[in-house]
């Protein structure tokens, strides 16, 4: 892109400005689709990459087939395997978003998988993971997926869960995609392929004290980021709901805030402490964003009062890295985590079970009542009791 020159009649070089405005232009739209500033940074230096392997062509002159050409020349080239996942993301949003074209074309299947999904009312997150799951399928094998038998099929999950040695949920994502396409699309009968669910594993989150939230929220010194962290922490937010949240989402009157279109495509409200509001102001004054309180402001934060897009989840996610790692907390945890923290607070301070329930948008009291483990009050005393139980022993 800045790399892009062309040649004149003579066999001169003519330095091309149109490198510089496609790469702004690309930047725009990655910032637009709220990619972080990193993962920008990482796109282009793979667009770079095949400009400088192309001779220094204009990437409007290399074809779709030389790109995903030298994509696969990068495994043979010995490349890191996060390096060639960067490099074809940014191509691939090069040729797609920014030029336009079609970088792969989407079979009847595909699209008939896609609108079925549509159909159910999936997310496009969900529809993205659904499909990446039969195309890494469809890779394993190199075939249709509508071509392979039940055997075929159950020999590529004991390839992820026993060879490749993938965590449960990744390969439940892969079931529930896969499963999505035969049973739905296809209208076969997918328990004749003999794959089990992946067994739900029992570990309890880990809960950090007030004074260790304290601890990580203090060595976050971008406004935005803090508030937006103090507002998960506070409200026992999910990071996306976090992230998504409205100025019109904020009822000073009720004291309440509106969640919408949290997990499962429901809307909630939950209590808004007071305390937080004075920070929420400043930081809204800040940008003056008339849509979203946390706007993403593009590289120099110069973007947040026109931004159409909130904060990436991942910049937060990366800001919370960083402070947990000044922090002295050495706890293993994520912005997750403050959400835990929430409900445990909650339940030791007796709040009722149910309230809980709401306020997180659980569906089962089942899945909440996993904090009453982690509470240490209830600890305390049910070990005081065995102590007292057994004190005939000493």
């Amino acid at each position: 892109m800045q790399a892009e020159r062309s040649t004149g009649a003579a066999g001169g070089q003519q330095v091309s400005s149109r490198g510089s405005e496609l790469q702004a232009r690309m930047r725009a739209q990655m910032t637009e689709k709220g990619l972080a500033e990193a993962t920008q940074d990482a796109y282009v230096r793979g667009v770079l990459g095949l400009v400088q392997h192309c001779h220094r062509r204009a990437p409007e002159a290399i074809s779709v087939g030389e790109a995903r050409a030298y994509i696969a020349g990068l495994k043979t080239a010995g490349v890191s395997a996060t390096f060639r996942s960067q490099a074809s993301a940014g191509i691939r949003f090069l040729y797609e978003t920014t030029l336009g074209r079609i970088w792969r074309p989407i079979s009847a299947l595909r699209r008939r998988m896609i609108e079925d999904m549509s159909l159910r009312g999936f997310t496009e997150k969900t529809q993205s993971s659904y499909v990446r799951a039969v195309e890494g399928l469809s890779r394993y094998h190199n075939r249709g997926p509508e071509t392979l038998s039940n055997e075929e099929i159950r020999r590529y999950f004991v390839h992820l869960k026993c060879e490749r040695k993938l965590a449960r949920p990744t390969i439940t994502i892969a079931l529930c995609g896969i499963k999505f396409l035969y049973e739905s699309t296809l209208r076969r009968d997918f328990t004749l392929t003999g794959v089990p669910r992946p067994k739900r594993e029992h570990k309890l989150p880990v809960v950090l004290t007030r004074e260790e939230v304290r601890a990580i929220l203090r060595q976050v010194t971008e406004e935005r980021h803090r508030a937006c962290l103090t507002l998960i922490y506070a409200c026992g937010l999910r990071l996306g709901e976090g992230c998504r949240v409205q100025v019109t989402d904020i009822d000073r009157a009720r004291g309440v805030l509106h969640v919408r279109a949290a997990k499962g495509a429901k809307d909630r409200y939950v209590a808004l402490p007071a305390a937080i509001l004075p920070r929420l102001e400043r930081c809204w004054y800040m940008h003056r964003n008339p849509l979203w309180l946390f706007p993403s402001v593009g590289r120099g934060g110069t973007h947040g009062a026109t931004a159409t897009s909130p904060v990436p989840l991942g910049t937060v996610q990366q800001v919370f890295r960083a402070a947990l790692a000044v922090s002295g907390v050495h706890k293993h945890v994520s912005v997750h985590s403050l959400r835990h923290s929430y409900a445990t607070y909650l339940l030791e301070n007796n709040v009722n079970l149910r309230q809980i329930q709401d306020w997180l948008g659980h569906n089962s009291p089942a899945v909440t009542s996993v904090y009453t483990h982690l509470t240490q009050q209830a600890t305390n005393a049910a070990a005081q009791q065995v102590g007292r139980l057994m004190a005939d022993l000493g």
